[in-house]
């Protein structure tokens, strides 16, 4: 009994946790860039979301044709919310940034409720993964959908910044953005690219997370929350430690969702986020923000 019950939370918690991984990889690239928070970012998975199930039920998208549809339409909204509001406030404070954020959220969730209403929309499975077997643990098409997504992102990703011009600009800004600018580069292009690929980071995750809950009007700001908490566990300085950092997250929360009620799941893992974020390693502090 106890290992069926080990093999439910590793196969939940890994379903929850590449979602949070993505997540948190889009929090970890803008603050990494721009040391901002960007509170809007569970918006931009809502919105992608909602866009591509609405794309997918007029086409008959392809697998790849869905992510290709996903990661764009990510894109675009990231590149929006950029140069509406924090591309035109660049010298203003953080905590006006940081509101901003906050305020372009709240506007995100009002465009939904207008464009698709309040009731949840279950989106179709756009990738049709199968189950699969590794030993005693059951890992269900859900959970292998987000974890293949998150890491193919993952991969791509790091490849990007490794090899591409445009990503060794970005690694270079975030590392000292005076420096790189005295080098040519030009830092506001790399806070703008930040803000896209998050957005994509975040449209991929809502192909994970829809078919597991449906997309509704009000779940940007929890998913938003998680991810930011996942990317603060992980440090921000590593694409490996931010999407373990979401890992950890998930597999904490479906082993809470076992051990307690389902009325008090969302209490228990936001005060399990306090405890983390509060004891985490000291050494690493100065990375956070």
């Amino acid at each position: 009994m106890l290992a069926l019950y080990l093999a439910q939370i590793v196969n939940s918690g890994l379903a929850l946790g590449a979602v949070y991984g993505l997540m948190a990889l889009g929090f970890s690239l803008i603050y990494c860039a721009s040391r901002l928070i960007n509170f809007a970012q569970g918006e931009l998975l809502l919105l992608g979301g909602l866009g591509i199930a609405t794309l997918a039920g007029v086409t008959h998208l392809s697998p790849l044709l869905a992510v290709a549809a996903a990661a764009l339409a990510g894109f675009l909204l990231g590149r929006v919310l950029f140069s509406t509001t924090l591309g035109l406030t660049l010298r203003a404070s953080p905590l006006r940034q940081l509101m901003l954020t906050v305020a372009a959220s709240l506007v995100f969730q009002g465009v939904a409720i207008l464009a698709w209403g309040k009731n949840p929309l279950m989106p179709p499975r756009l990738l049709p993964l199968p189950d699969l077997r590794l030993g005693p643990l059951f890992l269900g098409r859900d959970t292998v959908t987000g974890l293949a997504l998150a890491l193919c992102a993952m991969a791509v990703l790091g490849a990007f910044l490794k090899y591409a011009r445009l990503g060794r600009a970005l690694r270079a800004t975030s590392q000292n953005a005076v420096a790189a600018r005295l080098m040519g580069i030009n830092p506001v292009l790399c806070h703008s690219l930040s803000f896209a690929l998050a957005g994509a980071l975040a449209s991929l995750a809502a192909l994970a997370v829809g078919p597991q809950t449906g997309l509704r009007y009000d779940m940007g700001l929890g998913l938003g929350l998680k991810g930011f908490a996942a990317a603060t566990i992980g440090g921000y300085t590593s694409l490996g430690k931010v999407f373990a950092g979401g890992l950890a997250l998930g597999l904490c929360e479906a082993a809470l969702v076992l051990v307690l009620s389902g009325e008090l799941k969302e209490t228990a893992t936001y005060a399990l986020i306090i405890i983390l974020l509060v004891a985490a390693p000291a050494e690493s502090e100065g990375e956070r923000p």
